[in-house]
């Protein structure tokens, strides 16, 4: 049975991306760079993405659900993605395949021939211990017309946080208390796909964890069709990264990590240099 402390965890902090602060402290927004967060994107030529699951993940399924059938929860979050624009373009390679190892305990590590989901039974000193997931990215800014300046991304992988939240992380998505993966998974892999989090909008990739969800909001659905299908912005948020955020000028090489955090403090770094975060009031 979980604890008192991880139900009120759960109902606390993760109802919204909120920093949880004591004695007469405010919550405030911290405006580190305003407007858009966004990645970028995966140019044509990349697509679909080869995105493989570790050993030790893929060992978690058995008989209907093993990597490779249409019933397994990771692979039919890629799906989820994938009907979103197809028939005109599928995102992610069907069905999944396993990858050739278990990761890398740094980060530097994980930057391979192989796109992957990963768990970590060890965390990164300079990856916030509270983060359940994080995305890291690599990538070319790039000047576009249409999506100003954005990074033209060239390798990504997802890492689960095992070290601190493995014992409560699910794949049945029925316990209120328990964090489910595929949830986690289809939130992640719209940063895989160059998407950041929302909060003007209804969507998956708002910066926080309800409970089970394991579909798009339509918002979504726009927003990957528009930057996939016609190379445009959907909504407020721009897919566009200005160049100050980015540190780094057109044709230069950027690296970034985007966290989901149990302490409701959603975190965006480039090159290192935390350059977004969300404490929603």
């Amino acid at each position: 049975m979980k604890s008192l402390y991880a139900l009120t965890l759960f109902t606390l902090l993760f109802t919204s991306c909120k920093q949880q602060v004591s004695g007469n402290q405010n919550t405030t927004i911290i405006p580190i760079q305003s407007g858009s967060c966004n990645i970028g994107k995966w140019s044509a030529s990349s697509l679909p993405l080869n995105l493989k699951i570790a050993p030790e993940i893929a060992n978690d399924f058995s008989g209907a659900n093993i990597v490779g059938s249409s019933t397994n929860p990771i692979e039919q979050m890629a799906k989820v993605w994938n009907d979103a624009v197809t028939p005109s373009t599928a995102l992610f390679q069907l069905p999944l395949s396993i990858a050739a190892g278990n990761g890398s305990a740094t980060l530097s590590g994980f930057r391979d021939n192989e796109l992957g989901i990963y768990k970590s039974h060890t965390w990164f000193s300079n990856v916030s211990s509270s983060a359940l997931a994080i995305t890291q990215f690599y990538g070319i800014v790039r000047s576009d017309g249409s999506l100003g300046t954005y990074i033209d991304l060239t390798h990504a992988d997802i890492i689960l946080n095992y070290y601190n939240f493995g014992a409560d992380f699910s794949y049945t998505g029925n316990s209120f208390i328990d964090y489910d993966v595929p949830t986690i998974l289809l939130h992640e892999m719209g940063h895989f796909l160059g998407l950041c989090h929302e909060n003007n909008y209804n969507s998956i990739m708002a910066p926080y964890y309800y409970s089970t969800q394991r579909t798009l909001k339509t918002f979504d659905t726009n927003k990957i069709k528009a930057l996939y299908l016609n190379n445009q912005n959907y909504g407020v948020n721009a897919i566009s990264a200005p160049t100050n955020a980015l540190s780094a000028p057109v044709g230069s090489e950027v690296k970034g990590v985007v966290e989901l955090n149990a302490n409701g403090v959603c975190k965006h770094y480039i090159n290192g240099k935390l350059v977004y975060q969300h404490i929603q009031q």
